[in-house]
């Protein structure tokens, strides 16, 4: 594949084994498993935080070990919020750009412009020690794609995250689906966060046992059922309504539903 993400062949020790993904540009995936299943990993692997083998390329252009730095400047990750330093949000997200040699008013205008687009830009100018723990994940996760890479990796930023903020993200990430240019994976343990996923990639001790489009795979219950995954509540209710003849078909989005019923 050319243009996307293409894992091929990824083999980590005993714990990450046979991975291959191909990923397209515009869409959302998501990785969903047990914790220890490997997901974490397998993101860490992608950027060369572990010194595994196979090939990862990205739009057709072949990660080096000898260059990676280089190559990972087109590539955002948010793991957690250990990244930020006890200064300014501002300092925090302007550093990654000056960093990246942007000059100092363009790198001033990308970060006013994100932090508003995600809703945090009223804590620009306070220190990180005096933010909430969901005002830091959304300040780390705008470091990670201030600099508007094409490949965007998440790892559990939902868990214990206010519902405003991560409304704003699920909001934003959507919105990069337009352009067809940028390939989001991420992590969640919380299977309702599957219904903003265009494709659905699941892992089980370190392999991948089922992935593909996210409607496909929510027509078998069983698929998750055997993968200790949990169904989101209204792929279940839309299969049960299904099952009891009140609606024709699967309805995935809560509007498009209520909208249905009342028809």
């Amino acid at each position: 594949m050319k243009n996307g993400l293409k894992i091929e062949n990824l083999y980590f020790k005993d714990i990450l084994s046979d991975i291959n993904i191909e990923l397209k540009p515009g869409t959302i995936n998501v990785l969903m498993g047990k914790n220890g299943s490997g997901k974490t990993l397998l993101l860490k692997s992608i950027i060369g935080f572990v010194d595994c083998t196979g090939i990862i390329s990205l739009d057709g252009m072949v990660f080096d070990k000898k260059n990676i730095d280089d190559q990972i400047k087109n590539i955002g990750i948010y793991f957690n919020t250990k990244i930020l330093e006890n200064k300014s949000v501002m300092s925090n997200l302007m550093d990654p750009l000056l960093n990246l040699n942007y000059q100092e008013e363009i790198a001033k205008k990308n970060v006013y412009e994100m932090t508003k687009k995600l809703g945090v830009d009223d804590l620009l100018y306070k220190e990180v020690n005096t933010l909430s723990h969901s005002q830091k994940k959304v300040v780390a996760f705008v470091q990670s794609i201030v600099h508007s890479p094409n490949l965007i990796l998440i790892d559990n930023l939902f868990d214990s995250l206010d519902k405003c903020h991560k409304e704003k993200i699920i909001l934003y990430l959507k919105s990069l689906r337009k352009n067809k240019k940028n390939i989001i994976l991420l992590t969640t343990n919380n299977s309702e966060d599957l219904m903003l996923a265009d494709n659905l990639i699941i892992v089980k001790s370190g392999k991948i046992v089922e992935q593909g489009e996210l409607k496909k795979l929510l027509e078998n219950e069983n698929l998750f059922v055997k993968n200790d995954v949990e169904l989101p509540f209204l792929s279940d209710l839309s299969n049960k309504m299904v099952a009891y003849e009140l609606i024709d078909r699967p309805i995935y989005d809560i509007n498009e539903m209520v909208d249905e019923i009342w028809q």
